[in-house]
């Protein structure tokens, strides 16, 4: 029978711990390549995955101040609609020729623009009132 010599540590009962222990370590040497690349490939996309979901947060943030901005403006044209509504129904009723109404009615279209919305709703309030005190009158 031929002796083949091998690379691998002839273990003796006295030095078993220590064969254990060279052993161990040239697995460890092997592997550890292995378990490394596996390891930085994750790492690296877990980084990409991060940074996409920070891209598409603000992305997000970024749509719905767009959305939320066009949702106000829709509401302040809503407004002023209703305002002129109004407007037009007290110019229908007659009672924009009333020199103070009309005075008013005039101004107000000319800055119904540049009103903000606090005042475009105390505006149709004070256009309500007078077409209700108007129709009540008239009963």
């Amino acid at each position: 029978m031929k002796i083949q010599e091998t690379k691998i540590p002839n273990v003796v009962p006295k030095i078993i711990d220590q064969s254990k222990q060279v052993l161990a370590e040239n697995v460890i040497k092997n592997i550890y390549p292995l378990f490394n690349d596996i390891y930085n490939s994750k790492t690296k996309e877990y980084k990409e995955l991060k940074l996409s979901l920070k891209n598409k947060k603000d992305n997000i943030v970024k749509e719905k101040n767009i959305l939320q901005s066009s949702i106000n403006l829709y509401k302040r044209k809503k407004k002023i609609s209703k305002l002129l509504d109004h407007i037009e129904r007290l110019i229908d009723s007659g009672l924009i020729y009333d020199n103070i109404i009309k005075h008013e009615m005039t101004i107000l279209l000319k800055i119904i623009n540049k009103l903000s919305d606090e005042k475009l709703d105390e505006n149709l309030k004070s256009t309500l009132k007078i077409i209700s005190k108007r129709f009540t009158s008239k009963l």
